[in-house]
């Protein structure tokens, strides 16, 4: 289980078919990443990570957030920005489907049965007020609509159901200040004292990468 925004939880039905999906590509490019591939990640602290802390964080993610587990990790920057970087892959794979695929809409169908799983259907035909309503909620009518300015916002409402906030895009205003400043401001914050230190979990060998993407695989199906 994960402790989100909506309680201790882990996700399921169409939320955990979004994050699968997410996850399971964003794997795929850091696997590409072990053979000298470089990518961008727009998420600074998920970009200053070596691949194998990314691997290593991700299993986390999806152990706690995919199957039932005693209890909670601690949130740390570290993870909670995996969690944003999820979905910020999941924004770019929709720009890709958009722009090179025209004839696709997986990715933005996984989004639209999630956003209509976590906040009910909205019947648009032939009724304008609905139309308007599911444009509020921004929840475009279908996943053949190319508006990009619709999807990037829903990806962002979908990871707020999981991360309370993005403390973690702070991270280096806090390590800059005096410690006695930092501590304040984490203080008045509600900021976790061992949230910006606590440092990525690695892994240290070859053994130990195809032990996490064997358990990976059996998580992602």
């Amino acid at each position: 289980m994960w402790h989100t925004s909506e309680g201790d939880r882990i996700l399921q039905g169409a939320e955990a078919a979004l994050f699968k999906a997410g996850v399971t590509s964003l794997v795929e490019q850091i696997k590409d990443e072990a053979n000298y591939e470089s990518y961008h990640y727009s998420i600074e602290l998920f970009a200053s990570l070596t691949w194998s802390q990314r691997l290593a964080v991700i299993e986390t993610l999806a152990t706690h957030l995919l199957t039932e587990t005693a209890c909670a990790p601690r949130l740390t920057a570290v993870n909670e920005a995996a969690i944003g970087s999820v979905f910020e892959h999941i924004s770019f794979m929709i720009d890709m489907e958009i722009m090179n695929t025209p004839t696709q809409n997986t990715w933005r169908l996984l989004l639209l049965n999630a956003a209509h799983e976590a906040y009910g259907e909205l019947s648009c035909d032939d009724d304008p007020d609905a139309t308007n309503a599911a444009e509020n909620l921004g929840i475009p009518e279908s996943a053949d609509c190319r508006k990009r300015d619709l999807w990037h916002p829903l990806v962002h409402s979908m990871s707020d159901r999981i991360l309370w906030d993005r403390d973690f895009e702070m991270m280096d205003e806090f390590l800059d200040e005096p410690p006695e400043k930092s501590a304040l401001l984490r203080q008045i914050m509600g900021i976790d004292d061992e949230y910006f230190s606590t440092a990525a979990e690695d892994l240290n060998s070859l053994e130990d990468v195809g032990e996490t993407l064997h358990r990976l695989t059996e998580m992602l199906k």
